[in-house]
């Protein structure tokens, strides 16, 4: 049955009504955010600050929103204006793209395939485009196993495959970065966040987490910051439309008004009265980092870099991220990038300048990951032709039957 839009666009309408309605006092918060942003001091002593900063980190977040750590020499509303560009330079960028196991089907596996681009600009401009597609469809490769308990597994789930696929896409960037000319400044991008928030907490055991992020992950980080240690590589994820709060979390603590919050919480001083009876929501309530950036910074511009403090990352070691925000034109754009990367100034400058040409070769988009994405996608021309090739090779060896539930999904009747 389908979806009956005549019942649907009254509740839009109404939806519509109240966002509108909702934008004035949003404009209050927003201009009451910037003031706070250009003078954070006036309502915190500086170390008083960086008190309630500390106090939003594990164990006991008695802070309860997670926030940026201070810039290390910049004013929150620091602006940088885009350097100039080397005329030569290299850029590579990879993403990915999966079939995920279908347990209806006769055979377990699913597919990762990992795409990308590497370009060359200047006098020698050239462009190579790869793809490698990896099936997994043992018993071993579908599980992650404990590497000293024999009867502990974990089934590679859909979050984990996401993971997996994450690993393969940072190990194809470290493997082609390695083949590029060495004398040229790098761009190397990745699609989305460097901090993997689903190792926090206890949804998965230890040696999951080694295994997908200090033996994968960071591992192909490692490979990245060797090859940085022999020429400039700018190393970063690039996120679209960002929705992080860490930098309107930190308004938070500047603006509360309650004296000794970092040490008794937020919890026992602030909120009782209710939903919406917090007094930081005068600078935070609805509002996301890239609202707050897009009144600050022009086209070309970045802001300062801000030190994450998710707390997944404080076991990142050298690679432990911080961000800048940019305006590439048709949007505010997050890049992360680890800490050996944002400590190099000229990988910084080079990083934004690198970018912001990508962006506008792009329309709006690095060139680069939208060649990646375009190598990487599995489309659905591609899973039918791959159902095809699987089913004929498997009813070739005698195995072809598929659930009930699959088979009603193609033929159907009433």
């Amino acid at each position: 049955m389908a979806l009956d839009l005549g019942k649907s666009a009254p509740q839009i309408a109404k939806m519509a009504e109240s966002l509108k309605a909702g934008g004035g006092e949003r404009r209050k918060r927003l201009d009451a955010a910037l003031r706070q942003l250009r003078d954070p001091l006036s309502k915190v002593p500086f170390e008083a600050l960086h008190k309630r900063i500390r106090a939003s980190l594990p164990p006991r977040r008695k802070l309860t929103w997670p926030m940026a750590a201070l810039p290390d020499n910049d004013p929150l509303d620091a602006v940088y204006r885009a350097p100039d560009l080397p005329a030569d330079y290299t850029a590579v960028a990879t993403d990915g793209s999966q079939i995920e196991p279908d347990r209806h089907g006769e055979a377990r596996y699913f597919l990762l395939n990992t795409g990308g681009i590497a370009l060359r600009y200047g006098r020698m401009p050239e462009a190579d485009i790869f793809s490698q597609p990896r099936l997994f469809a043992t018993p071993e490769e579908l599980v992650i196993a404990h590497p000293e308990d024999a009867f502990k597994q974990q089934q590679i789930d859909e979050t984990l495959l996401g993971e997996s696929r994450m690993v393969l896409e940072a190990e194809a960037l470290a493997d082609r970065l390695s083949a590029m000319d060495p004398s040229l400044p790098a761009l190397a991008l990745l699609d989305g966040t460097l901090i993997r928030f689903i190792y926090t907490g206890s949804r998965y055991e230890d040696y999951v987490r080694e295994r997908l992020l200090e033996n994968g992950l960071l591992k192909a980080f490692h490979r990245l910051r060797d090859q940085s240690l022999s020429r400039l590589v700018a190393f970063a994820g690039y996120i679209s439309k960002p929705g992080s709060h860490e930098v309107v979390n930190l308004l938070r603590a500047v603006h509360c008004p309650h004296a000794g919050v970092e040490e008794a919480g937020c919890d026992l001083l602030c909120g009782k009265g209710g939903p919406g009876k917090q007094e930081c929501d005068a600078v935070a309530k609805g509002l996301t980092d890239a609202d707050l950036f897009a009144e600050l910074l022009d086209v070309g511009e970045r802001s300062a870099l801000f030190p994450t403090q998710a707390p997944v990352v404080q076991s990142y070691g050298p690679h432990a991220v911080c961000f800048f925000y940019m305006n590439v034109g048709d949007e505010i754009a997050r890049l992360e990038m680890p800490a050996w990367v944002a400590r190099h100034a000229k990988a910084v400058d080079f990083l934004h300048a690198a970018v912001l040409d990508q962006c506008k070769k792009g329309r709006g988009y690095p060139l680069a990951l939208q060649e990646a994405h375009e190598a990487a996608v599995v489309t659905i021309g591609d899973r039918q032709n791959f159902q095809r090739l699987l089913d004929g090779m498997l009813l070739a060896e005698g195995i072809g039957r598929t659930s009930a539930k699959a088979r009603s999904k193609r033929i159907r009747a009433v």
